[in-house]
């Protein structure tokens, strides 16, 4: 384990994201199957929201796999000014400084065939009613494609650094997603072999951050290994959960 680096430039943990790229590729893989299919079916309204975009890593990586028209929503000014830079131009993304519940209240409900979150829904201190304006944005039968930090145990004081309000359970999120009125289709753990890092880490050493070294072996040495054994034996435990899941009605 790599000694704890302090930065804190960018908040919420996304400082170390540029380290981490080979997994943002597989997360792109994951979601755009079910996100093409979405803004290709009859009555698509030719939208997909991103909710907490960040600094833009996966927007541009589904935008590559044919991905949108995308609407990136994010409520940090400091990351609308990493967004709008990176986009300029481009007639198929839509940068709104906005939570999700002020895009709704600007746009309207229905609008759109899928909403992306990806590691945004546990800073949301309410969650269950982000995930009801994520149903509200979506016309009928719309996709939502979730990635969030999994299993309360593994919380420490990296994921209190970093504004997680909590880490979550395989039951407790379909319980959660389902109530917001969704059908899940997918729902699996991933990164089992990071989540024993992440425990000896945030729990055991205490430590307040990561390395960026530290964050680009395993993106280059382990996830590789890890991700070919986890696309084809189901996980029952893992760093975080997979969601994939439609509207009802």
């Amino acid at each position: 384990m790599m000694e704890a680096t302090e930065t804190t430039e960018l908040g919420h943990g996304l400082e170390y994201a540029e380290g981490g790229l080979i997994h943002y590729e597989w997360l792109a893989d994951a979601f755009a199957g079910a996100l093409r299919a979405a803004t290709s079916q009859p009555g698509s309204k030719g939208r997909v929201i991103e909710h907490g975009a960040g600094t833009g890593i996966l927007s541009r990586l589904l935008l590559e796999r044919g991905i949108g028209p995308m609407a990136l929503t994010e409520p940090d000014p400091k990351l609308v000014g990493i967004l709008r830079p990176m986009f300029a131009g481009r007639s198929d993304v839509e940068v709104a400084h906005a939570t999700l519940e002020e895009y709704l209240e600007g746009t309207g409900p229905g609008c759109a065939d899928a909403v992306v979150s990806s590691n945004v829904l546990e800073h949301v201190v309410d969650d269950e009613a982000c995930l009801g304006a994520m149903w509200n944005l979506l016309r009928p039968g719309g996709t939502l494609a979730l990635y969030v930090p999994a299993r309360p145990e593994l919380y420490g004081d990296f994921d209190r650094r970093v504004g997680h309000q909590r880490r979550y359970r395989r039951r407790e999120l379909r319980a959660k997603v389902e109530r917001a009125g969704f059908e899940t289709t997918t729902l699996t753990y991933r990164n089992i072999v990071a989540a024993v890092g992440w425990l000896m880490l945030g729990r055991f050493f205490k430590n307040k951050g990561v390395a960026n070294k530290s964050v680009w072996l395993h993106d280059h040495l382990v996830f590789p290994i890890s991700r070919y054994v986890e696309d084809r034996v189901p996980l029952p435990y893992g760093l975080n959960l997979l969601c994939i899941a439609h509207k009802q009605g």
